[in-house]
């Protein structure tokens, strides 16, 4: 089959196409065809050897996280599935034209919604529902930050909160007003031009994709008692941004994501009935995966960048 590898770690041109074996299920597995791979900034911190899972991680590889496609067998023991469902989910090595998955973390695809748009939404959408249903808890009436409201956690994590009736400032660049507005943002901030933290003032909570000092005005803008969650790891246990929260009274969560069945039914249920929908920026071809990658590294993306394999 078609598979996009990597012989070794670094930049984006470490990427290529190449012909490898086609993957093989056991009883409790299946295969699926994919159609579309989603790109997520973890990809490219493997890509590069900078994240923790490199340690275990066998070269040449096949990355991704993402995917939308369809059933071509299942394992005898499976139930749920069968072959021509055409599903979504979060599994390994999805830049490839096969994948192996467990039926736990795929779920059925909606007619209405493209493979290019489910393949973007699983591990985006489990880091935006997780931060904003388990970790900072918001409900009816309460009033959150998102930052980077037009990235492809930040359009989700708009969207859930909107459904939890929170109130929802979000920051964005000019190009993005409209779009962020469209999601349910309730105040557009220009991060360019505005200064968040005196627009977002006495909140309950704050979701941060940033880090730094991005992070420690984030901190500032929530009211004691309230919740800030940090996204990138790297950024984990910074003592500057342990010790301003501490002295507002604030509590500071780093979490990891977690694929949960239950979740991805949600989604699926979400996406049918239009009350969640993916933006997708950009779709590539898998012969243009390098160029796929740097978009992501940009940090301008509106939404997913998808990689189409079928």
């Amino acid at each position: 089959m078609k598979a996009i590898i990597i012989n070794e770690f670094g930049e984006a041109d470490k990427l290529q196409v190449a012909e490898t074996a086609k993957p093989q299920i056991t009883a409790d597995q299946v295969l699926i065809k994919i159609k579309a791979a989603g790109l997520n900034p973890v990809d490219t911190k493997i890509r590069s050897g900078n994240h923790i899972s490199c340690k275990n991680l066998q070269l040449p590889a096949i990355l991704g996280k993402d995917m939308s496609g369809v059933v071509e067998s299942v394992g005898e023991n499976v139930q749920g599935f069968k072959p021509g469902d055409a599903v979504f989910g979060c599994i390994n090595q999805t830049y490839a034209e096969y994948a192996v998955a467990s039926p736990d973390f795929i779920a059925q695809k909606p007619e209405n919604v493209s493979f290019e748009s489910a393949a973007g939404v699983s591990l985006a959408g489990f880091t935006a529902y997780q931060a904003i249903d388990e970790y900072l808890k918001v409900s009816d009436g309460q009033r959150i930050l998102i930052q980077s409201a037009a990235g492809g956690v930040g359009h989700l994590a708009v969207q859930f909160a909107k459904l939890k009736g929170a109130f929802v400032y979000g920051t964005a660049s000019g190009k993005n007003a409209g779009f962020v507005k469209e999601l349910g943002v309730d105040q557009y901030i220009n991060y360019k031009e505005e200064k968040f933290e005196e627009i977002a003032t006495d909140l309950d909570a704050v979701m941060d994709t940033m880090g730094g000092d991005v992070l420690y005005r984030s901190i500032s803008c929530v009211k004691p008692g309230g919740r800030v969650v940090c996204l990138p790891s790297s950024t984990k246990d910074d003592s500057k941004a342990v010790a301003l929260a501490k002295e507002r009274g604030v509590e500071l969560i780093w979490f990891m994501m977690a694929p949960q069945k239950e979740e991805l039914r949600l989604f699926s249920e979400l996406l049918k009935n239009g009350q969640l929908k993916v933006e997708v920026d950009r779709v590539f071809p898998m012969e243009e995966i390098v160029e796929a990658h740097r978009l992501v590294e940009s940090h301008g993306v509106k939404g997913k960048v998808v990689v189409r394999v079928i």
